[in-house]
């Protein structure tokens, strides 16, 4: 376990964004803080990623297409479903391509 400077792109609604942080990378699970100052877990092994918050917990089950987002203030949480298109892990990257099937939109995730 330690901390390694890693390199994320994200494309979300069309808007694409690139960010260098520094992580802990352990047995495949990475853990940083985003620009946004949300707690970001992605597990490499099980393809969840988890951004969590003051307000709310949001975690994405690659596996089960299911976004499940928890509202902290009204103590409840609802699902959405996704289509996911792509996981791929090597040693130095993992992406994510999934669609939102409400929104007809792709989301890509890319750890480097």
């Amino acid at each position: 376990m330690g901390k390694k400077k890693i390199k994320v792109y994200t494309k979300f609604n069309k808007e694409e964004f690139c960010s260098d942080f520094f992580a802990i990378i352990h047995d495949g699970v990475i853990k940083y803080i985003d620009l946004d100052n949300n707690k970001m877990i992605v597990d490499t092994n099980k393809h969840v990623i988890t951004r969590e918050n003051s307000n709310y917990i949001f975690t994405m089950n690659f596996i089960d297409n299911i976004v499940n987002v928890y509202v902290k203030s009204m103590k409840q949480g609802f699902d959405k479903e996704i289509k996911t298109l792509l996981v791929e892990k090597s040693s130095k990257r993992y992406i994510v391509r999934y669609l939102l099937t409400d929104e007809k939109i792709v989301n890509e995730y890319y750890i480097d």
